[in-house]
């Protein structure tokens, strides 16, 4: 189990940043098993990516907000990363996590 010391709430870069290491995560690094992968798939998909993305362009940084305003227009059309492929994403990107979908 991984024993994150700094809270992410929500916040993609800081998953990513806390991934890296130093934060509760193994020197080393590790296993980590996502389980019922199939469940948060449904759960994360497009009407809570959605509501995320919706979330963040409400009060998110000027700079960030076309962006993410495209990203929310294209979900609301069923299209592009839902917010459980853009998790596995990040994830994936650290060589050092042995990562497994159960």
């Amino acid at each position: 189990a991984l024993r994150l010391t700094t809270p992410w709430e929500g916040s993609l870069d800081a998953l990513h940043d806390l991934l890296h290491g130093g934060f509760g995560t193994p020197a080393g690094g590790f296993v980590l098993v996502w389980q019922n992968a199939h469940l948060s798939r449904e759960r994360l998909g497009y009407p809570e990516t959605i509501a995320w993305l919706d979330t963040r362009v409400q009060r998110g940084h000027p700079y960030n907000v076309p962006l993410l305003s495209d990203r929310l227009e294209a979900a609301r059309r069923g299209e592009g990363p839902t917010l459980f492929d853009t998790l596995v994403e990040i994830i994936s990107e650290h060589p050092e996590i042995d990562f497994r979908l159960a």
